[in-house]
């Protein structure tokens, strides 16, 4: 009997959430919920043992009852215990799994007394902002260069007034956020993000989507608490073989998207409220007497009903037959057989991989994986269940090894012979080639899966590798070939009622807006994307397109609202799975950070090993926020020493922008802290406007003012040609420091007023007030700039003559 610290009548809460003991229950804002007895023995133990990690074997005795048990048939429970307590696989956020031992509770636990209180609203996590830093002081004009050293960070509700030491340290240049940079590749291959000036609306979608499609439903499963697998997996298994008679069914992910956004209990009544499809299919199997039932009901939009029904061993089996019964009452015919697996146990070879289907469908790449590996060699070696294994390969990070099984994969004539699989091969090849950067070679593969879609009526398919096509063409330049690919993914994507991958490429055009220097258009995309991705609970294109959205707020100098947009980007941080993914919020959120002056909180950041894990696309953005983080501090050699190193192994064709900005920080922080002109000073000419300003830099370092003189003009031309903020401000301070350095102050002050709409929320502007009234010997004016670059400071010095 196994240990029990509290009394079998207990209750614990846990987010909204009661698990009744006495009752046997588990409640929901107060509503019971049905719950299979083995998966509240499962809940029951986790959470009576939550204080430490149950093992495998314990959890089997205690929700079993014996020790005979397959880990397939344990990992189902453990599936249908998080599904009931709103968690998955990928989250974690109550069961999380424990590496070669078991499984451990995580989310804080309430132990109630008799009474139940009413459940507490779930309220997200905020992040407060730092104090804002005044001084009453009118202080005399400042003649010489000094620096405010920052005040200890405090939190936002303490209002005393910090004390200021003050020393003196080389003028600090401005700042760029070319995080938005790097945050192109990563977007655009680690999710399908926008079609450009197309806003998409609920409406929109239903009216473009195609009459004729069939969704299928979740299967409800009766009678068998193992067969949790099937309520995806038979679901994605019905889909699959209408898709193999060229039926224009739904792709799974797409009729998932529709029931988070909707809930998951919702059905085909509710379901047809938001689609003019033509069928919309329940599935229910029942066991009974070691025999499936497997009945599959289509209704159309009168409310006519077709049935197909039948009964076999296995659960595979009958739904097998009933769904080619359903075929023929649609008109269809039966799809051909896969005769290579048939031979090899169809009856096992099917259930396992509609079980890995069902794991990956429920974000438990780990899960699916195992139970691939454990099938017999002679099923591991077949190309179907090599393919399902590069899709978990894909799930997991593991790019390299998902290409290899893909490309060895593609030279077999079995794959050659199969259309179907032959072309889910080369999406998905083009996609693992897209996550490692190899884009020429990504847009040939997806060449090839469109060739193959393109006769078929799987519209969700062609439409997914037509946004992959468009990427890997945006990814090199081709923006109008790019917008015809996006164009017409959306054609096929709304037809096939897709609503995640539209909501997909609705984000790409904030990719395209961005990598055009348009950032107030690429911020709106973003807004519409996030807007859809929280309707859709797809988490992972939910915190990339926050991250990008961050970007542009930064790039407009918008820091309060870049900070808004980061507080709801971290919120689901511990949902994510992916080390790239989690790398990517760290870094937002460092990046974000480093804006508004929280340098600590930053740094502890970047000095998590998580925070490394970046993708191929973010190539080098780690080293440069560290780069970042030392400009801001005023540490130019440490700042400059950083570049410096990361230019050494950085090849051009990696992250270029990031490249060719942080090539002229390195050129503008050694010059400013008196250093020796540092290598590889040609990589700034990877973009028009770096490469102007480094030019000017590197004839100031010649003693040549006129030439410097022009090349700063030119930066600022097209700094102001693009109409981004963030451009404008840096080409506008690195000439302005620089004309007040040589006393044309006529020319400093026009200039300096260029920008003066902008300085009231951006410290670096601000700054540049205050040194422009310094000079000027303005003892009003300056107090007033000085106060407004106090509020803005956080821990950052304020430079009071530059």
């Amino acid at each position: 009997m196994r240990h029990r610290p509290e009394p079998t009548s207990a209750r614990y809460r846990f987010g909204a959430r009661v698990l009744d003991l006495a009752r046997r229950e588990l409640r929901l804002d107060g509503v019971p919920q049905p719950l299979p007895a083995r998966v509240f023995e499962c809940l029951q133990t986790l959470i009576e043992h939550r204080d430490r990690a149950v093992g495998r074997d314990e959890l089997v005795r205690a929700v079993f009852g014996r020790p005979d048990v397959s880990d397939a048939q344990l990992a189902q429970v453990v599936l249908r215990a998080r599904r009931a307590v709103g968690d998955d696989g990928q989250e974690q956020r109550a069961i999380r799994t424990v590496p070669r031992f078991g499984f451990r509770w995580a989310m804080d636990v309430e132990v109630l007394g008799e009474e139940v209180v009413a459940e507490p609203a779930v309220v997200e996590p905020v992040v407060v902002a730092p104090a804002i830093v005044a001084s009453a002081v009118v202080a005399p004009p400042i003649v010489e260069p000094r620096t405010e050293e920052p005040p200890p960070h405090r939190a936002a509700n303490d209002d005393r007034a910090p004390e200021h030491a003050a020393v003196v340290v080389p003028p600090k240049p401005r700042r760029w956020l070319p995080l938005a940079l790097a945050f192109i590749a990563l977007f655009s291959i680690a999710t399908y993000v926008a079609w450009p000036h197309l806003p998409w609306s609920k409406a929109n979608a239903v009216a473009t989507q195609s009459r004729d499609a069939i969704i299928i439903l979740p299967m409800q499963v009766e009678g068998d608490d193992t067969a949790a697998w099937a309520r995806l997996g038979m679901m994605d298994f019905v889909v699959d073989r209408l898709r193999r008679a060229n039926q224009p069914v739904w792709s799974s992910e797409a009729t998932l998207a529709l029931l988070r956004a909707h809930g998951p209990t919702m059905d085909a009544q509710r379901m047809r409220q938001d689609s003019p499809a033509a069928w919309i299919v329940e599935s229910r199997a029942r066991n009974v007497r070691q025999r499936w039932d497997v009945s599959l009901t289509a209704r159309d939009a009168n409310g006519h009903t077709i049935a197909g029904r039948a009964t076999a061993t296995d659960l595979v089996g009958a739904t097998r037959q009933a769904t080619d019964l359903l075929l023929a009452a649609i008109g269809g015919g039966s799809p051909d057989s896969a005769q290579g697996t048939r031979a090899l146990g169809a009856r096992d070879f099917d259930e396992r991989l509609q079980r890995a289907q069902s794991a990956l469908l429920a974000n438990d790449p780990e899960t699916a994986r195992r139970l691939l590996l454990d099938a017999p060699l002679a099923q591991r070696l077949t190309p179907q269940l090599q393919y399902r294994l590069a899709q978990v390969d894909f799930a997991d990070g593991r790019h390299v090894d998902g290409l290899e099984k893909t490309t060895r994969l593609l030279q077999l004539p079995d794959v050659q012979a199969d259309a179907t699989l032959r072309a889910q091969l080369e999406a998905l090849q083009g996609r693992l080639l897209m996550r490692l950067d190899r884009y020429a070679e990504a847009e040939r593969s997806f060449d090839r899966a469109i060739a193959a879609f393109a006769p078929t009526p799987n519209a969700s398919e062609l439409g997914r590798a037509l946004i992959g096509r468009g990427t890997a063409r945006m990814a090199q330049g081709r923006f109008d070939d790019a917008l015809a690919d996006l164009g017409s993914a959306r054609v096929q994507l709304l037809r096939a009622g897709d609503r995640l991958s539209v909501a997909k490429v609705d984000g790409n055009l904030g990719v395209l807006e961005m990598q055009r220097d348009h950032p107030q258009q690429a911020a709106q995309s973003f807004e519409k994307a996030e807007r859809d991705f929280k309707a859709l609970d797809a988490t992972v294109e939910l915190s990339g397109v926050r991250n990008m959205l961050v970007a542009m707020h930064l790039l407009l100098l918008q820091p309060d609202q870049a900070l808004a947009v980061s507080d709801r980007a971290w919120a689901v941080r511990d949902r994510l799975r992916d080390p790239a993914h989690v790398a990517d919020a760290l870094l937002g959120r460092a990046e974000t950070l480093i804006a508004i002056g929280r340098l600590q909180e930053a740094d502890k950041l970047l000095r998590l090993p998580q925070s490394r894990a970046a993708s191929h696309g973010d190539f080098h953005r780690h080293e440069y926020l560290e780069m970042e983080l030392a400009r801001q501090r005023g540490e130019l050699a440490t700042a400059a020493r950083i570049g410096t190193q990361a230019l050494r192994d950085w090849p051009a064709e990696r992250n270029g922008r990031l490249r060719a900005w942080v090539a002229w920080r390195v050129q503008e922080a050694a010059l400013d802290a008196d250093l020796p002109t540092p290598p590889n000073d040609s990589a700034a000419d990877n973009d028009p406007l770096t490469k102007q300003l480094a030019v000017a830099v590197r004839h100031r370092r010649g003693g040549d003012e006129r030439a410097a003189d022009a090349a700063y003009k030119s930066a600022i031309d097209i700094a102001e040609a693009s109409g981004v903020p963030g451009m404008i401000a840096n080409a506008v301070a690195a000439r302005a420091r620089w004309l007040l350095s040589q006393g044309r102050l006529d020319e400093a002050t026009a200039l300096v007023g260029r920008v003066a709409p902008w300085a009231d929320r951006d410290f670096e502007l601000a700054l540049l007030q205050v040194a422009l009234y310094t000079h000027l010997q303005q003892a009003g004016q300056q107090q007033a700039a000085l106060a407004v670059a106090r509020r803005l400071a956080g821990e950052r010095p304020v430079v009071t003559r530059l």
